[in-house]
């Protein structure tokens, strides 16, 4: 599985840059390690952007950003989209012959993304079509039946337990094959809970909480969860509860991690005072991350399901 990290672009976190330049050496090893990295057009249409993806000699998942845009009241011109994606090709990513650029979708309209697939294959771009959250399955069906790589949207707001009804449904009845296996290539876009991830055999997935996770003084740690967001800031008001900041863990627990952090070469009050050092170890934490769900998982799903009998 391939774990995205999105934004990283967006967030001016490249290679050579103001922000970069801020980093210790370790840290920079860490926003280093980082190989899987979306962007969304709504962002880096910037030329600035593209041009620092093009010198850091990265590819990049390419996400619409319709969503984004539409929250912002921002309707994304779609011819405009397909001429991005010709004119730099050379910054996306591309598997096994698919380029990785996802189609314009209509916001809670099915149908729109439907015709959007359609016709930025007649403007000579081929995006990944997407499926989103409660849309009718016949469109589902319809991608399955003619892509070998789709992805999957709407999750976000979604509650975990809903979230996992309606995937269960989903591998099941249409994404998996007789002996549970992926039947082809599929993206989750959004996905920031590690059970989800874990559950199905997804081919890639993407996720923005290592930045976010540092905005509001975390840091992502496997050691009290699979994984945890633990805050370390020390000005977040986490302070106040027990075992959710660094300061409010049991004496035991809190000099393990401290002992980890100094291990893996990071200063621990400088994650508590400095956001970029915080988006530099999470950027590592999600490489390990993805690391442990490719070796932990098998590539299979099964719907295991609690009964009286």
């Amino acid at each position: 599985m391939k774990l995205y990290l999105a934004g990283l672009y967006t967030s001016r976190f490249h290679k050579g840059g103001q922000l970069y330049a801020q980093l210790t050496e370790r840290e920079k090893i860490a926003r280093d390690s980082v190989r899987h990295i979306l962007e969304s057009y709504h962002y880096i249409q910037n030329q600035r952007l593209v041009d620092h993806i093009r010198e850091d000699r990265e590819r990049v998942f390419l996400d619409s950003g319709a969503f984004s845009a539409f929250t912002s009241g921002v309707e994304i011109d779609l011819p405009g989209y397909c001429d991005f994606i010709k004119r730099n090709h050379d910054i996306i990513e591309v598997d096994d012959g698919i380029l990785l650029a996802s189609v314009l979708d209509g916001i809670g309209d099915p149908l729109k993304t439907w015709q959007n697939q359609q016709a930025m294959e007649q403007l000579g771009v081929r995006p990944l079509p997407c499926f989103h959250y409660g849309e009718d399955e016949r469109y589902l069906e319809w991608y399955i039946a003619r892509y070998p790589y789709i992805t999957l949207g709407g999750m976000v707001p979604i509650s975990e337990p809903q979230l996992v009804l309606w995937l269960d449904r989903l591998w099941e009845r249409y994404l998996i094959d007789g002996s549970g296996r992926p039947r082809l290539k599929v993206h989750g876009f959004g996905l920031t809970k590690i059970e989800p991830i874990k559950r199905y055999p997804w081919y890639s997935v993407d996720s923005s909480t290592w930045v976010q996770a540092s905005a509001f003084g975390a840091i992502v740690t496997p050691r009290f969860g699979d994984p945890f967001r633990l805050y370390v800031s020390s000005t977040s008001p986490a302070r106040r509860i027990d075992g959710q900041h660094i300061d409010t863990l049991l004496p035991g627990q809190r000099d393990a991690l401290i002992a980890d952090l100094v291990a893996l070469g990071f200063d621990p009050k400088r994650l508590q005072d400095f956001y970029l050092a915080r988006w530099a170890y999470n950027c590592g934490a999600f490489v390990a991350l993805n690391d442990l769900v490719i070796n932990s998982k098998p590539p299979v799903f099964t719907n295991v399901q609690m009964s009286l009998f």
